[in-house]
């Protein structure tokens, strides 16, 4: 299927709904959408100083869930705002997600979310005015645009939209480090999942992602460990499921990579 194509798909699903529509491979890379630019309420509140990565890991923490459940999610933006999700396939296997966004459902409470907004310095009458031109639908009407997205979603999938590609080891390795940072990840399992020998697969994890294996997990565990600090998670918690059992040696390594101990990059960084 032409990308022209898969925008038409997603115009008339902006049509019926009014919201924005988006369509990501595997990654989460957003690679086709409509309309094109972030609806003026989220693109508004990521002109605020560090709010787009803030926004960014909110939406990448609901793919991950869909990609792990691979069922469509209704969930709640940091904001409040209503957004949904629904996952494509090819042959069985997860290749993209239809994306569903920035909803003003009659959930939202309208004057929690100025406050909200206030806090990061953005303009009350600019966002009141804003507020006043989104669509608001009922509550019970966003499981009906699930639907329609969803059944949208599986003729993407009939259609070929996003062929299930062929991946080499090294990214089939990557999936698997992704899927187990909370466990013990040796050479060995990456080897038994890959099917290929431990020269092979150092060889071709230097060339695909310029690190040796052991430097890539360690970079994804950090990776996820900063997503996890915008969350109430306690610090010994967010060790333990990133697989750093030891939270001495967590705290070492994730302020040699971010110049920051994660308790500081919680206080100073995200207050």
């Amino acid at each position: 299927m032409k990308k022209a194509e898969i925008i038409s798909i997603l115009f008339e699903l902006h049509k019926i709904t009014g919201f924005r529509m988006s369509l990501h491979d595997i990654n989460f890379n957003e690679i086709a959408a409509f309309p094109q630019h972030r609806m003026p309420l989220c693109a508004l509140i990521q002109e605020a100083k560090g709010e787009y990565e803030c926004c960014v890991n909110s939406d990448r923490e609901a793919l991950k869930k869909v990609y792990e459940t691979k069922k469509p999610l209704i969930y709640k933006c940091r904001h409040g705002l209503v957004e949904a999700i629904s996952p494509l396939y090819n042959y069985g296997s997860l290749t993209g997600f239809l994306m569903m966004g920035q909803i003003c459902d009659s959930s939202v409470n309208k004057d929690a979310l100025l406050e909200k907004l206030d806090d990061i310095g953005l303009e009350r009458s600019r966002v009141t005015e804003i507020l006043s031109q989104m669509p608001t639908v009922r509550e019970d009407m966003t499981s009906s645009y699930l639907r329609i997205m969803t059944i949208c979603a599986e003729y993407l999938t009939l259609s070929n939209a996003l062929p299930k590609e062929k991946l080499s080891n090294a990214e089939n390795a990557m999936i698997y480090i992704k899927e187990n940072l909370d466990k013990k990840i040796t050479i060995k399992d990456l080897c038994d999942r890959t099917g290929c020998s431990k020269t092979t697969l150092i060889t071709e994890f230097k060339k695909t992602y310029g690190m040796t294996v052991n430097a890539l997990i360690t970079k994804e565990r950090l990776s996820r460990a900063k997503e996890l600090l915008h969350s109430d998670m306690s610090i010994n918690e967010i060790s333990a499921v990133t697989g750093f059992y030891d939270q001495s040696y967590f705290s070492k390594v994730f302020s040699e990579e971010f110049g920051y101990t994660p308790t500081e990059f919680r206080k100073e960084v995200l207050k």
